[in-house]
Formats: structure tokens, sequence, C-alpha cells
């Protein structure tokens, strides 16, 4: 019996001695944890309590002259699976893929690659897509808040706006160009959490919104050429078109629209990538007659022409340095006005061939020709014209009536500008307020010499045969000109048409440019295809104006 006591007495003592051995093994380790690893130790607590993340900043609006919503940013909701939780039955795959619009097999494959985590399938969806999404519980399906960049306007303003990448990044027109303005600064939280990921405790720093871009263009306009120009193109199955309305006494550029377009809130349709292409100021091309006023300009101010003396244009046809130059008919004697009126080619040649090529290069840089838009910020081309010492006797009389130089839509608006200002030159502008630096003016022609060709202008749309009769208003008296140039490309041939004019003549409020391309059929001439459009667009621009009265 005693030894069985001493026995038990011996394991208690034992297994007091191990206890207070690890008691103090504890005790030791702590203290050098304490002393040694304290750095180590706030880490992982902090860690584990820590909840940082960034506060997205509104990116700034886009808006027109008068406020109106171009781009903005919208709530948006990101589609997330945990990895661990999800349940990967076909059905619920299906179902996923649909209301994403997303290949079933190829949503399968992306989140089979891992077994847990996180895995973001589908950024920006709307409201209506959460909701049907929670309705159907889905385990391990999930929602992140964000912001979407939104395009209220479509395709109709696109060109100029731009757009951006999912993450709001600008990479095409305004929104590329005024990324930094834009796109704010972000906020941060860094702070304490508690069960189920509540905010306990912490410093929160509010996001910067962007700053806000206005636009001189006036989305009523706007919206008026882009469809005018649309049933245009259809009706004579152009391949693509332009229009530019600006303000004159101004540069304000109200409208500049393309077609094709295309719309940055939906990019899945979008196959053709030429049709981002901002073609009123990229695409360059021979702008045909609607030249024949500014080389008339530099040949009144010569003064080696007596500008009332008339040209014999007969038999239709001129052969110059060996090359043919024809009119569309015999026009007979004709004078500087009715040249200008009639289109005649013979008539320019005549005239031109007289001209030094110096005064006449030096001329068309009055107009900004062969020069950048500098004050136009967005992608622009400056066109082509040649040096002096490349322009042979051959190539100075047919940039009389437009062949060997090349512009776009824009730069054809900028020279008519002059004669829409009294000979003065005002550069184009596409923004307000602070983005406007100071505008470039100079005089490009004399008073007087404006006036003969804005008389000549009138004739060309208000006389009886004028090649421009199909830009008339009823009510106001239009001045203009038409440009008809062909493309000979793989034995393929096709036209170009083009019409610039503006009204009232005598006080211009209103300066358009349309520009057809791509024409095959039988009606390609700019008096027949384009001068219409300009006539649609202005009687619905001053209806408008006296609605608004």
């Amino acid at each position: 019996m005693a030894s069985k006591i001493l026995y038990s007495s011996g394991r208690i003592i034992s297994i007091q001695l191990i206890l207070l051995f690890g008691f103090l093994a504890l005790i030791g380790r702590l203290i050098y944890l304490q002393i040694y690893q304290d750095i180590f130790l706030d880490d992982q607590v902090f860690n584990r309590l820590d909840s940082q993340y960034s506060l997205l900043a509104p990116r700034g609006k886009i808006l027109d002259r008068n406020d109106r919503v171009l781009a903005m940013d919208v709530k948006g909701y990101s589609v997330g699976i945990d990895l661990a939780k999800f349940n990967y039955h076909k059905d619920s795959i299906f179902f996923l893929a649909k209301i994403l619009d997303k290949d079933p097999n190829d949503l399968m494959s992306r989140l089979r690659n891992k077994s847990s985590g996180y895995k973001e399938i589908k950024r920006n969806i709307n409201y209506a897509t959460k909701e049907a999404l929670q309705e159907k519980r889905i385990k391990g399906v999930y929602f992140r808040e964000n912001l979407r960049r939104s395009y209220p306007e479509k395709d109709i303003s696109s060109h100029i706006v731009g757009l951006t990448d999912t993450d709001r990044k600008g990479i095409q027109g305004v929104e590329l160009v005024f990324h930094n303005e834009l796109q704010g600064e972000k906020g941060s939280f860094v702070g304490i959490k508690g069960s189920k990921n509540t905010k306990l405790e912490g410093n929160r720093i509010e996001a910067i919104p962007g700053e806000d871009i206005k636009l001189t263009v006036d989305l009523n306009i706007q919206s008026i050429a882009y469809h005018e120009l649309n049933k245009q193109i259809k009706e004579t199955n152009a391949a693509a078109g332009s229009i530019v309305v600006i303000e004159p006494k101004s540069g304000d550029i109200l409208s500049l629209v393309n077609y094709p377009s295309f719309d940055p809130s939906d990019r899945r349709n979008l196959n053709d990538m030429g049709n981002l292409r901002n073609r009123a100021t990229i695409d360059v091309f021979e702008p045909g007659s609607v030249m024949k006023p500014l080389a008339m300009s530099a040949i009144i101010e010569s003064g080696k022409v007596d500008i009332s003396k008339k040209i014999n244009t007969s038999p239709g046809w001129i052969e110059f340095e060996g090359f043919k130059t024809s009119d569309f008919r015999d026009y007979g004697i004709l004078n500087p006005s009715q040249i200008i009126s009639l289109s005649s080619n013979v008539g320019m040649v005549k005239l031109c061939e007289k001209q030094d090529t110096k005064h006449l290069i030096n001329y068309y840089k009055k107009f900004g020709i062969g020069k950048y838009p500098t004050s136009l910020m967005i992608p622009a081309r400056e066109g082509h014209l040649p040096h002096e010492s490349q322009f042979t006797l051959r190539d100075k009389v047919s940039s009389c009536y437009g062949y060997g130089i090349t512009l776009s839509a824009l730069q054809i608006a900028q020279a008519y500008s002059v004669f829409a200002n009294d000979g003065n030159f005002i550069e184009l502008n596409l923004f307000k307020d602070q983005y406007v630096g100071e505008i470039h003016k100079h005089r490009a022609i004399d008073s007087e010499t404006n006036r003969l060709i804005v008389d000549m202008l009138v004739e060309t749309v208000n006389s009886s045969n004028g090649t421009a009769s199909k830009a008339r208003l009823k009510d106001f008296e239009v001045a203009g000109k038409t440009g008809t140039a062909k493309e000979t490309l793989d034995e393929v041939s096709s036209y170009t048409s083009t019409f610039a004019g503006f009204v009232p003549s005598d006080n211009p409020e209103y300066l358009a440019v349309i520009v057809l391309s791509g024409l095959t059929g039988e009606d390609y001439s700019g008096g027949r295809v384009s001068a219409p459009v300009f006539s649609k667009i202005m009687k619905q621009i001053f209806l408008m104006k006296d609605l608004e009265i």
C-alpha cells in the first residue's frame, strides 16, 4: 500500500515540474518576443486588423457649350467569384455566361485555373444586371461597386469626345487629350476592421473629382448635322462623310461629325477600327473647286490680272504643259465672277498661268493651308502644300482648281472663315474658358478683295446657273462654293464631293463644310450631293433659333 502512494506522489511531482518548465518557457518566449520581435508582432496585429483601400475619384464631365453632358461617370459594379465557395454546376456557369455575355466554355476555363481565391469575371455591369444576378443567389458570386464611363449621346459626339478603357483612362479624343485634368485624385481609407469586415475607426481622405471640360460644340447643331449626314450617305451610297459647322466671328466649332461613327458606351459591335478615326480632322484629300476662291483672291491681289477683263474658255478644254484640263461644257467667254460661279477649270488655268508660284503659296498659307491646327488640341493633320521648289508650272495651275494639294474638312472650314470674317483669319477653337489660350488672328486678304470674293460666292449659289443652287435658303442669302475631286485607285474611280458656305452672306452667323467621299454612282458632284445637305442643316438651325426666342 505504501509503495503505491509513493508512486502516485512521484507522478504528481513530475507533472508539476513539466508544467512549471512549460510555464517558464512560455514566459521566456513572451519576454523574447516583446524585446526582440516587437516590430514583427506589431506588423502581424496590424495586418490582421488593418483595412486599407483606395477611393475612386469621379472623372470630370465633358460638356457642350450649354452644359449638356457628353461624357460622365456613373455607378457600376464588378462581378467576382470566390472560387472556394462557388458551385461549378453547369446551370450556374451557363446562367452567368448568358447574362454577362460571355462564352460558357471560356468562363469555365477561367474559373478552374485556381481552386481558391477571388476572380473578377466582369467589370462595369449596370444595376439591372446586378439585380438579375442577385435574384439567382448563386453561391460564391460577389459584387464590388465602382465607376464606369457613360456617353449619353453615343455615336453623335463620339469622334470629338473620344473614349476611355475599362479603367477609365482616356485613349482617344478629348478623353485622351485632357486625361490628367479629367481623372482627378484618388482618395484612401486606412483603419481597423472588426467582424464581418465592418469598419471600426480610421483615417479617410476623400477623393478629389476631376475637372469638367467644356467644349464649344452645340449639341443641338451636332445632332442635326449628324442625322443629315447619315441620311445623305445612305441615299448616295457614299463610303464616308464629315460635316464641320462653325461660328465664324468667334472661331468656335459648333459641330464636328463623321460617318461611319461608333458608340463609345457599347463597343461589342465595333468591328472596323477605322470607324474610330476622326475623318473631319484626320482625312486629307484633294479638295477640287472649293480651292478656286482662295486662288482667285491671290490672283486679284497680285495686280497681274484686270478683274474686269473677260476670259475666253472655248472650246471647253485647254492643254497646258502636256496635260489637258476640261470644263463640264463649253462656257465661252466668262468674267472672273462667272469663272467661280460656273466653276470653270479652263478659266482658272488661264488666270493662274500668269501668277508667281511663291505668291500663290504664300496666299494659301494665309488661309491656314498646309499648317497644323494648333488650337484644336485633338489629333489632326496639316495636309500637304508642296514647297515652292517642288511646284512645277503644271502643279501651279492645278492647285488653282484644287489638285496637287490636300487638306481636311476642318481646314476648308478654317479657310472659308476668312471670307466670312471680312478677310481676317481667326483660328478655330474647340474648347471654352480656361483651356483656350490666345486665339491667333491676322489679316489674310484685303477687305475689298474679300467683298469681291463673297459676291462671287453669292452668285455661285443664287444665280440661275450657279453650281451651288441647291444650297439656297428661302429667308437668307447664302454664299458658298462646290467642289468635286476624282480619285482613281487600282483602276477604280470614285469621287469626293464638297460644299463650303456661310449664311447670311452679309453678316455670317454660321459656316458649314460638307464632305462626302467614296461616291461611285451617277450623282457625285458637290452641287448635287453636298450642297443640299447645307440647306437642310441651316433650315433646322434657324428654325431652332426662332423657337428658342
